[in-house]
């Protein structure tokens, strides 16, 4: 039986896709209703985490933050944990605290795989995420198939642990910070005074870098500015890999600083907050501060 732990906005789709795989799916989620829905897409429900993880193998999780991840990981997954199960963190974790939490599950015999997916509920649903794949090799190996059937848009085996949430983290970064220097130019064009649709007209195109500016300016036109995230609700997670490798990182540290001094008032596609990058460029800092 195959156990998923959160069923979410990823995690329930993820249950679907493998029910439909007919593949025995068993779920469970502190919000009940999320149960019933997945239950409906062909989930079994358990009672609590800890008989789901007594009962499976392997356990797939998919919670929203790290640091919630390491919570469930360290009081309810580790002490259940036995010989020869393989867990797998689907979420963004921070990489070492992914190596750390490794190195106690092998002391039991157990795997801990950091398996990162890209592409939202839409490629949850469809079966077409990227997944990024750290951890033992032959543990890996072992659920290529079961991830297979979630990872049809790219299935990589990264390296060792903590290799899957770096390379998660690369991919983060090229879509936040090119958005956000594309936001960035775009604001520079706007407040001095040419109007976003001549902007799209005159730099926009259909390849290259031309392309995905007048992605980003399309989206500022139809009001959309503020929804574009930068992928903020990480930079913390990637900092600290940042810090522990001794990497600069100067644009996002400096991307990461500057969204930091405003509200978090809107939300990315997890339901994490976040501070819109577009308004204070756009309207100046006085009123939107801390």
């Amino acid at each position: 039986m195959i156990g998923i732990l959160g069923v979410g906005a990823m995690g329930g789709a993820i249950a679907g896709t493998l029910a439909r795989n007919f593949l025995d799916v068993c779920v469970f989620d502190l919000d009940a209703e999320r149960v019933r829905r997945a239950v409906a897409l062909g989930a079994v429900a358990v009672s609590d985490a800890e008989t789901l993880v007594k009962t499976c193998d392997p356990v797939l999780v998919s919670l929203p933050k790290s640091e919630t991840f390491v919570a469930v990981a360290q009081k309810t997954i580790l002490p259940n944990a036995r010989a020869g199960q393989t867990i797998i963190d689907l979420g963004t974790t921070i990489a070492e605290d992914a190596r750390r939490l490794c190195a106690r599950f092998a002391e039991k015999g157990a795997f801990l795989l950091d398996a990162p997916v890209s592409g939202g509920p839409i490629g949850s649903a469809q079966g077409n995420l990227f997944i990024f794949v750290g951890g033992d090799k032959d543990a890996a190996a072992a659920q290529w198939q079961l991830l297979g059937k979630i990872g049809k848009g790219r299935l990589t085996y990264c390296g060792p642990s903590g290799a899957g949430q770096v390379t998660k983290a690369v991919n983060q970064l090229a879509m936040g910070l090119v958005n956000a220097a594309y936001m960035e130019s775009i604001a520079f064009g706007v407040k001095s005074g040419v109007d976003p649709m001549v902007l799209m007209a005159a730099v926009g195109g259909d390849g290259g870098f031309r392309q995905q500016f007048q992605q980003v300016v399309s989206r500022i036109v139809e009001g959309g500015g503020d929804g574009m995230d930068n992928k903020y609700a990480e930079f913390k997670y990637f900092l600290a890999e940042a810090d522990r490798s001794g990497f600069p990182a100067p644009m996002m540290r400096s991307l990461y600083e500057y969204m930091h001094r405003f509200p978090e008032t809107a939300r990315d596609n997890m339901g994490r907050p976040y501070p819109p990058f577009w308004s204070p460029l756009i309207e100046g800092e006085g009123g939107a501060k801390k």
